[in-house]
């Protein structure tokens, strides 16, 4: 395990679930760091300090950003999100197998795999060569149940572990987690239902440093009176952390559930709202 991150992920994991505030020199010992060095390194692989990542994680903070929801929701419907059913160019644009791809259990597709260590946890990520299909916190998962549990939905498809393949990939997914700039673009396979695919478009849709309501983005994507089709849309999310299903809480602005932990969820909303004041 990469040394580097476990240490300051260690610390963010402390503070998420912390009900008091945490002494730095506290944090600096478990660390087996001084104050000076483990602030600063704290900084350098989270972009805030530890101070605000803890503030970022009050209710208050999560209460102000619901309220300015309303303008991303208002910007994402004059991109046409809500408009007419774009189901068509989105399959296309966003899903790069096809239907009878699917249907046929992924024959003739070559399907790469790599496991790699992040500041936000463990990864499992999947893809070909036209884009990410699977990308999953670990949590103490084996490779082997992760390929066996991603192999049941494309049977027929060739698995291989390939670090060298999906370096790039992880490379960028690791500066992007840190809260560096994009340096370049990292292409998405998807596969689901229209209502799916239109949840998962818009989530895409919200920025870093923004959260929503499950109502909310059942508006977004025009169905209002389908909130609870909208959450386990939300809650069948293939890969984590790209299409920002953690952006999405409860209408009392408690973070909720994940798929992945409510911690990892509380982990990466601290580390948002921190990095956008």
């Amino acid at each position: 395990m990469n040394t580097r991150y476990q240490r300051i992920r260690s610390a963010i994991e402390r503070l998420a679930v912390a009900e008091a505030p945490v002494p730095l020199q506290t944090l600096a010992d478990e660390a087996g760091l001084s104050p000076f060095h483990f602030q600063r390194s704290f900084v350098g692989m989270a972009g805030v300090t530890p101070k605000e990542f803890s503030q970022a994680l009050a209710l208050d903070r999560a209460k102000q950003s619901l309220a300015q929801a309303e303008s991303v929701m208002t910007a994402a419907w004059g991109a046409g999100l809500s408009g007419p059913s774009r189901l068509h160019d989105l399959f296309v644009g966003l899903d790069g197998m096809t239907p009878g791809e699917f249907k046929a259990g992924g024959a003739g597709l070559t399907l790469h795999w790599s496991c790699a260590d992040t500041l936000l946890g463990p990864i499992w990520l999947a893809a070909s060569q036209r884009g990410v299909v699977a990308l999953v916190f670990t949590r103490g998962a084996t490779p082997a149940q992760l390929v066996a549990d991603a192999a049941a939905k494309l049977p027929q498809a060739q698995w291989r572990e390939d670090a060298a393949e999906l370096a790039p990939i992880v490379t960028e997914l690791q500066r992007r987690m840190q809260g560096l700039g994009p340096r370049r673009p990292i292409g998405l396979a998807l596969s689901g239902t229209p209502l799916r695919l239109k949840v998962w478009q818009a989530l895409m849709a919200v920025p870093e440093g923004q959260v929503l309501s499950y109502g909310q983005l059942a508006q977004l994507v025009g169905a209002p009176k389908a909130v609870r089709a909208v959450a386990s849309c939300v809650a069948a999310n293939p890969i984590a952390y790209l299409i920002p299903c953690h952006r999405v809480i409860r209408a009392n602005a408690e973070f909720g559930e994940y798929r992945w932990g409510p911690q990892t969820k509380r982990a990466m909303l601290g580390l948002e709202l921190a990095r956008a004041g």
